[in-house]
């Protein structure tokens, strides 16, 4: 049986080791989840039973077995997102949950060749931060940023496996006309866009 062991990591890292090892097995297929602290063995057990993962528990000697079935949902896509199941602690700064926010494809105003470069130096820089956004929200011009074949979603797609949540804009993509080459990130509505913003402790416009 395939067996991840989270011991020692915390919240999103056990769910992001889970989902990627769901990626290696097959449909059907049983696997073995081990957690050494009862806040990540909860968020496991929440995620994966959303992900129709079935999951079963065992404690034995301070540590946590989770005993899981790979569902055919996973197989064709359906992956969830770790960092949504995950509490930001209670004695973090309230500024430390922030959003960053892409409006277009360039960062700042000016020379359009400089703004892309910046905002490359922005994502590639960001990823190496230990104070990340909690999202990354992408509108107007800003969801080309999430296009496959650039740089910019290399980036995102990176930091989208250390937990950040990237939100693209649902009505900007078929504006664009742009859907089958989105590469990273999930599209959303603006209603989910306005509710992320408001309970946000702090944005970060570029």
């Amino acid at each position: 049986m395939h067996t991840v062991d989270t011991k020692g990591h915390l919240c999103p890292e056990p769910l992001i080791m889970a989902r990627n090892a769901m990626k290696e097995v097959k449909e059907g297929e049983k696997m073995l989840v081990i957690s050494d602290n009862e806040t990540s063995y909860q968020n496991l057990m929440s995620f994966l039973s959303d992900l129709g993962a079935n999951p079963v528990a065992d404690q034995k000697e301070g540590q946590y077995f989770i005993e899981i079935t790979k569902p055919a949902e996973t197989s064709s896509g359906k992956e969830g997102n770790p960092e949504a199941y995950c509490n930001i602690p209670h004695n973090m700064p309230e500024d430390s949950n922030y959003v960053v926010v892409a409006r277009g494809a360039n960062m700042g105003e000016g020379d359009e060749e400089l703004g892309s470069l910046l905002i490359r130096g922005y994502f590639n820089a960001l990823k190496g931060m230990d104070n990340l956004p909690t999202h990354i929200i992408m509108y107007n011009g800003g969801v080309k940023l999430a296009l496959k074949d650039t740089d910019t979603s290399e980036s995102l797609a990176e930091l989208e496996d250390k937990g950040v949540s990237i939100i693209v804009c649902g009505t900007c993509i078929d504006y664009y006309q742009i859907k089958e080459k989105v590469s990273v990130g999930r599209i959303s509505n603006m209603y989910q866009i306005a509710t992320k913003l408001a309970e946000a402790g702090h944005v970060v416009y570029l």
